[in-house]
């Protein structure tokens, strides 16, 4: 993700579980320095303060190195758009960008990297994110910016025009790329009722339709101090910053948020198929079944040791099941903890003359979880792939001001902090039961896109399998 104003619908990476091979000898470093050593986010350096008005700061305080990274977290996703809002939560995030310094008249990104640092801002299905690092000598000044942005918002008429176009222009680029399309076809197939079933971004139709009076109100329900926290991470005096952090955010009043209560998706109870066509030689398949909320914790955790155990590169069951026998030239697993359940994905592609056999073996691989629990060696080696991977992704400031802050939109950083010891605690039994519970081999949703005919041919039928739900 580019550091410089890289709007983009995609969630970061923490908190999205995505496979990468390690190399051996990375593993050892990473074990060897963890043995005896103090927790990466160590709660002893964590301390945390809500100000008069509901506003919420976390600090965990380093010096290493020279720097400070902060999140500012708004639980402003667009799960939580109203009717004709599509896309609000996006587009206003486009707009935050127009604060300005008013010492020089530059906007906030050009400002931040006049200081030597960087910027983003990233919307989710849950919350939306403004992330910053600098050198520690400017972190007053970037944060006087970043409460500016969020309480200070330029949605003008003018400004929503401007912006809603390129966020159109955008939204139609990844609708032209097949991973793009799939995306979107896979969430809308997945959920019936539930608001993720909606892109994050909105589709291009949706986005032109916004007005400045649209974003006002859902800007006046959700940008207000309650529902925000800022999580700062590096080189910094807690004290003195939670007193700067209360002149700039505390004065700032609003009434407090109750989050709307979304109905939860009902279960399949059957294998939901979707097709769509491109022009293309490969065919791509994605599996998807609704996965844990993150108020089951214990049962997130025993859902990231199993896409471990199936995704882990090549170590991995299904690079072994797909790959190695070549029904396909690569395979994914994905998995993002939300609020609400999310989806737990598998995709895979492969040339269309062996998409059957591809969704065979997928479906195999699923019902040997839940009709074979794992041994306990085998549950400790996707342990200690994980602790590797935790160990990696929150190496910098910005990666771990990011873990806490990820799991602070969800609800509590402090699930940041457990995540290994909570991870430690699963079972094989644990894992096994919430292979059971979640992946059903004869209730999923699968999302097809297939290469477009060509002139003059007819698309092959795609037969029914029995037992494992081939179907389409």
């Amino acid at each position: 993700m580019p550091a410089m104003r890289a709007h983009s619908s995609v969630e970061r990476r923490t908190g999205v579980r995505r496979m990468r091979l390690l190399s051996a000898a990375a593993a050892i470093c990473v074990l060897a320095s963890a043995g005896g050593a103090a927790p990466i986010l160590d709660p002893a350096h964590i301390t945390e303060q809500t100000l008069d008005n509901g506003f919420r700061l976390v600090i965990k305080a380093e010096q290493q190195w020279g720097l400070a990274s902060a999140n500012l977290i708004i639980r402003a996703g667009s799960a939580y758009e109203g009717e004709g809002q599509t896309g609000a939560a996006h587009l206003l995030e486009h707009l935050l960008f127009e604060a300005t310094d008013a010492r020089d008249d530059q906007r906030i990104g050009p400002a931040i990297e006049s200081m030597g640092g960087q910027i983003n801002a990233v919307t989710t299905r849950d919350f939306t994110y403004l992330e910053l690092t600098v050198a520690s000598q400017y972190l007053d000044e970037a944060l006087a910016l970043l409460a500016q942005a969020v309480f200070e918002p330029q949605i003008t008429s003018v400004a929503v025009v401007r912006e809603r176009e390129v966020v159109a222009r955008e939204l139609t680029d990844r609708l032209d790329s097949a991973g793009g399309a799939l995306d979107d076809l896979l969430w809308a197939s997945a959920f019936s009722v539930h608001p993720y079933r909606r892109p994050i971004g909105g589709r291009p139709a949706d986005v032109t339709d916004l007005t400045a009076e649209d974003l006002l109100d859902f800007y006046g329900r959700y940008y207000v101090p309650a529902n925000m926290a800022l999580v700062v991470v590096g080189d910094v005096d807690a004290a003195a910053l939670g007193t700067r952090v209360a002149e700039l955010f505390g004065a700032h009043t609003g009434a407090p948020v109750a989050l709307p209560e979304i109905a939860p998706e009902p279960r399949p109870t059957d294998v939901t198929v979707a097709v769509d066509t491109r022009p293309s030689a490969a065919t791509i398949v994605s599996f998807a079944w609704l996965a844990p909320e993150v108020e089951d914790f214990d049962e997130v955790c025993a859902m990231d040791l199993i896409y471990t155990v199936l995704g882990e590169g090549r170590l991995g069951r299904l690079h072994a099941a797909l790959e190695e026998q070549d029904l396909a030239v690569m395979s994914d697993v994905q998995y993002l903890t939300q609020r609400d359940r999310g989806l737990m994905i598998i995709t895979a592609l492969t040339a269309p003359d062996k998409e059957t056999d591809v969704r065979t073996a997928v479906l195999a691989e699923i019902e040997r979880l839940r009709a074979e629990p794992l041994t306990q060696e085998q549950l400790d080696e996707a342990k200690r792939v994980m602790r590797i991977s935790y160990a990696f992704s929150n190496e910098s400031y910005s990666d771990q001001a990011g873990s806490l802050g990820f799991y602070e939109g969800l609800g509590d950083y402090r699930l940041a902090v457990e995540y290994i010891d909570r991870l430690d605690a699963v079972t094989p039994e644990l894992l096994q039961q919430v292979a059971i519970e979640y992946l059903d081999p004869d209730a999923y949703t699968l999302a097809i896109i297939r290469p477009e005919p060509r002139p003059g041919t007819v698309e092959e039928a795609r037969a029914t399998c029995a037992r494992l739900s081939v179907q389409g």
